[in-house]
C-alpha cells in the first residue's frame, strides 16, 4: 500500500473526531446557554428604559390584537413591506379579518425581522401562544384574549411586569414631559428634556400662545422675556422632577436635530435668544439649542441626573439617520468629566463609534436597549464586540417599549442575546461560568442600582 493509500483512513478518523468534537462543542454551548438563560430568568430586573402608558392616554380606548402591533416597532416593517398605517378611529371598527385583508401579507413579510420577532416572544410568554406566526387563523382568538386584558389594564399590567421578572421601569413620557407623577410601584421618573432645548430658540413675540414650555411658565406667573428668565424656569422644573425623584434626564433629540452640540457662550445665547426668534436663521436657532443642552448637562451634574441619549437608529419610517451618530458627541464627553453619559441603541449601525466611547471615558455608559429588536444578530455580533472592550460594570438594559406585551417580549430577546454571548465566550475560555453570571447581573440589575443610585428607593415597601 502506497504512503498516500494509507493515509486516507488517518484522515477519516481526523474527520471523524472533528465531527464529534464540533457536536460536543455545540452540544456544551447549548447546555451553557440554557444554564445562562435560566440565571437571567431568576432576576429581578431594573428596566431602564421605557415608554409605557395608561390606556387612557392612548388615542383609542380600542385595545384589541391589530391596536397593539399599530403601536408596536413591527408596523414599521409592515409599512416598509408595502402594508397600510391605519387610522386609530377606522383600525377601532374594523375586524380582525379585514385588517388581516389589508395588512396580513406585509406582516407576513415580516416574519424574518427582530421586531416581529421580539413582539411574538412577548404573547409566547405571556399568554402561552404558542404558534411560531400570527395567521389569519389566529389572529382572532388571540385578539379576543388582549380585549379581556385591556378591560382591566392596571391588574394586567401588574400581572404581566410580574410575570415578565421586572422590578422597575424608567419612564420616558416624551408625549407628556412635564408630568411628573407616575405610579412608584412599577415606575422611575424620567426627566424628558426635549422641549427644554428645542422650544428655547422659539420665544413668542407679542400676544402669541407660543410653544408649551412659555405656556406653561405663564400659568405658574413665571415670564420668559430673557434668557435669564427661560433658565430660572428650567432650572425650576429641574427641581420640580428632582423632587418627584427623577432619575435621570434623557435627550431624544436625534430624532430632529444632529447630535453635535457646539460649546456657545451665555453671551452669545442671550443676543440671539433677545432677537425675535423668526428673525433667526436655522444655524442661530441651533445655537440657542446647543448651548440650552449644554446649560442642561451642567444642570444634570449639579443635580447628580445621568443623562441618557438616544443615538443611531430612528424608529418609524424615513428620517435623517446619521443625526444619532454618536461620534458627534466626543466634545460632551471632553468637557463635562463630572458628568455621566447612559448612550443607547448600541448607536446602531455604528456600534464600533458607540463601544469606543464606553472604553474612553470612565463617564460614558452603554445601555443595550432596543438594539436586540432593531437586530437581535446583530446585537449579538455587537454586545461580543463590546464585551472585548469595555468594563462589564458599564452595562445596562432596557426596553423602550409603549405597552407590556411588547417590554416582556423586549426582555426575552435581551436575555436571550446575552445568554447567547457570554455561553459563546465561555466556550471559547474567555470567560468561566461565574463571571459571566456576575456580569448577567450587572447588566439586568446591579449596575442600573449603583449608577441611578437606587438603593433606597428599592429598599422601600409600597
Amino acid at each position: 500500500m502506497s504512503p498516500s493509500n494509507r493515509s486516507i483512513p488517518t484522515l477519516g478518523v481526523y474527520a471523524f473526531f472533528l465531527l464529534g468534537l464540533t457536536t460536543s462543542c455545540s452540544q456544551d454551548s447549548g447546555l451553557l446557554y440554557e444554564s445562562l438563560k435560566s440565571y437571567t430568568d431568576e432576576i429581578r430586573v431594573i428596566n431602564t428604559h421605557e415608554h409605557q402608558r395608561w390606556c387612557e392616554e392612548n388615542a383609542s380606548m380600542n385595545h384589541k390584537l391589530s391596536h397593539l402591533i399599530q403601536s408596536a416597532y413591527l408596523m414599521s416593517d409592515v409599512v416598509s413591506a408595502g402594508g397600510t398605517r391605519i387610522d386609530s378611529g377606522q383600525l377601532d371598527s374594523m375586524t380582525m379579518d379585514e385588517y388581516w385583508e389589508i395588512n396580513g401579507h406585509a406582516l407576513e413579510y415580516t416574519r424574518n425581522t427582530s421586531y416581529y420577532s421580539h413582539f411574538l416572544a412577548g404573547f409566547q410568554k405571556l399568554y402561552d401562544f404558542q404558534d411560531p406566526y400570527f395567521t389569519e387563523s389566529n389572529i382572532e382568538g388571540l385578539s379576543t384574549e388582549v380585549e379581556a386584558n385591556y378591560t382591566d389594564y392596571r391588574r394586567w399590567f401588574d400581572e404581566a411586569f410580574q410575570a415578565a421578572g421586572f422590578e422597575l421601569m424608567f419612564l420616558d413620557q416624551y408625549w407628556n414631559p412635564f408630568n411628573t407623577e407616575v405610579d412608584e410601584m412599577h415606575y422611575a421618573l424620567v426627566f424628558h428634556i426635549n422641549t427644554l432645548v428645542m422650544q428655547s430658540s422659539s420665544k413668542p413675540s407679542g400676544e402669541e400662545e407660543g410653544p408649551e414650555i412659555y405656556q406653561l411658565a405663564g400659568e405658574e406667573g413665571m415670564k420668559m422675556q430673557t434668557l435669564d428668565d427661560y433658565l430660572v424656569y428650567c432650572d425650576h422644573l429641574f427641581r420640580r422632577n428632582v423632587e418627584s425623584r427623577a432619575v435621570c434626564v434623557k435627550n431624544s433629540m436625534a430624532y430632529s436635530r444632529s447630535l453635535d452640540y457646539e460649546d456657545v457662550s451665555y453671551e452669545a445665547a442671550r443676543e440671539l435668544y433677545e432677537r425675535p426668534s423668526s428673525s433667526l436663521s436655522e444655524k442661530e436657532a441651533k445655537m440657542i439649542q446647543d448651548f440650552m443642552f449644554h446649560w442642561i448637562v451642567q444642570k444634570s451634574i449639579e443635580y447628580d441626573l445621568p443623562i441618557q441619549i438616544h443615538t443611531g437608529y430612528l424608529a418609524g419610517n424615513g428620517n435623517q439617520l446619521d443625526n444619532g451618530k454618536p461620534v458627534k458627541l466626543n466634545n460632551l464627553f471632553l468637557l463635562y468629566p463630572g458628568a455621566k453619559f447612559v448612550l443607547f441603541h448600541g448607536g446602531y449601525p455604528w456600534t464600533g463609534e458607540y463601544a469606543a466611547f464606553g472604553k474612553m471615558f470612565a463617564n460614558v455608559y452603554l445601555d443595550l436597549v432596543w438594539l436586540p429588536q432593531i437586530s437581535r444578530e446583530e446585537a449579538v455580533h455587537a454586545l461580543d464586540e463590546m464585551l472585548d472592550a469595555v468594563p462589564y460594570n458599564k452595562f445596562f438594559w432596557g426596553g423602550d417599549c409603549a405597552f407590556i406585551e411588547e417590554s416582556t417580549g423586549s426582555l426575552e430577546f435581551g436575555k436571550s442575546v446575552v445568554a447567547e454571548v457570554l455561553a459563546k465566550r465561555i466556550e471559547r475560555g474567555l470567560l468561566t461560568e461565574e463571571v459571566a453570571r456576575e456580569i448577567i447581573l450587572k447588566i439586568f440589575r446591579e449596575n442600573a442600582i449603583k449608577v441611578f443610585a437606587l438603593e433606597e428607593r428599592l429598599s422601600r415597601s409600597f
